[in-house]
């Protein structure tokens, strides 16, 4: 009776695609929107690692106005409490950094050169340094210059010595003079497609912080990266609850997750899709079986006829479909994992990894 089960499959190929089409097609929405969330979550906290690896502790005053587009503008950070986390046992090194998002560069068509999502970001200029590479000329060493990195130089076409128009704060644009240009650890051009204008301390603080004297992030190095929690629990007790202190490791997670809750609705929607197309897909399984066992009603009383009792038949119809089922899932879920990894983010190319938050400077 098995037997004659599954000659009876392979006897008519076309009705088994097509009833496996319908259940592949399900599976392979229900499956592909938790691997693709899934996947994208850890590709993005990946991501998010590397963009911190030479970071051993930031520092950074909590917001106290939030935008009306839910963001929060940087508060800045007096200059004096930077001898304050240099006291700290096991701090070798703070250094204050500006970087805020908000730049906004002028081409020369005279048009702002447009950003597809990532932020463009305002940094003081603190020197090269693991991560911070200049590829051509000199950081700014005057009011009047700037340097760029190289995603923004392309996008407008800029070489050292070109005169750049930067809006910022101000309502009133700056012109300045290119100094360098630099990139990235690995090649990279950006990170996360970017776009940053460094400029001397003084000038930085006054345009993105509005003020002089001031930073939003304090970049703190430690003696000893074993003694990484300890520090950053002295510096949090010290500084006390109105600054952020979070270690490298900290804040790749806290981006992660903010990531991972993104995607979440992405999965909503995924799966709103997939449940309609699995509604179908069952209406369609259940129409294309009944439409086999009404074409096969001679074939099964041939079998009745020949001796096979009623509950062999009803069985060699349920070892179809369990067999249907079983390989079209199968294929369905091969085929959504494999679209999924197929479309994920690259973590290697120049200025695929992910921009860093409004607070979250350049590495040192």
């Amino acid at each position: 009776m098995l037997r004659a089960t599954l000659k009876s499959l392979l006897s008519r190929k076309l009705r088994l695609l097509l009833s496996a089409m319908s259940v592949v097609l399900a599976v392979m929405f229900v499956s592909g929107a938790f691997v693709l969330s899934d996947t994208l979550g850890r590709t993005f906290e990946s991501l998010f690692t590397s963009v911190y690896d030479y970071t051993d502790i930031q520092v950074a005053a909590k917001p106290k106005v939030a935008s009306n587009e839910g963001a929060t503008a940087p508060a800045p950070i007096a200059a004096s409490q930077l001898d304050t986390i240099a006291s700290v046992p096991g701090v070798r090194k703070a250094t204050g950094l500006v970087f805020a998002d908000g730049v906004r560069v002028i081409g020369s068509n005279g048009k702002v050169i447009p950003s597809s999502g990532p932020p463009r970001f305002g940094a003081n200029w603190t020197g090269e340094d693991q991560l911070v590479q200049l590829r051509s000329g000199t950081g700014p060493t005057s009011d009047g210059q700037v340097a760029l990195n190289a995603k923004l130089a392309s996008l407008g076409n800029f070489k050292v010595g070109d005169q750049v128009k930067v809006l910022t704060l101000d309502p009133k644009a700056h012109t300045f003079t290119i100094s360098g240009i630099f990139g990235y650890s690995g090649g990279r051009d950006s990170i996360g497609g970017a776009q940053v204008v460094a400029f001397t301390e003084p000038v930085a603080q006054k345009l993105m912080l509005g003020d002089t004297g001031v930073y939003n992030v304090v970049d703190v190095k430690v003696t000893n990266k074993a003694d990484l929690a300890k520090v950053r629990d002295a510096l949090r007790d010290r500084l006390g609850p109105q600054y952020t202190v979070d270690t490298g490791k900290d804040l790749a997670k806290k981006n992660a997750d903010q990531i991972k809750k993104a995607l979440s609705f992405v999965t909503y929607v995924l799966l709103g899709f997939a449940a309609v197309a699995l509604l179908v897909g069952i209406f369609l399984i259940l129409n294309t079986f009944s439409i086999i066992v009404a074409q096969r009603t001679q074939e099964l009383a041939l079998l009745r006829a020949m001796g096979a009792s009623r509950g062999q038949v009803i069985r060699s119809v349920m070892v179809e479909a369990t067999v249907i089922g079983i390989i079209a899932s199968l294929v369905g879920l091969g085929l959504a994992v494999w679209r999924s990894i197929a479309r994920r983010p690259r973590p290697v190319p120049a200025g695929r990894h992910p921009a860093p938050s409004p607070a979250s400077p350049r590495r040192r």
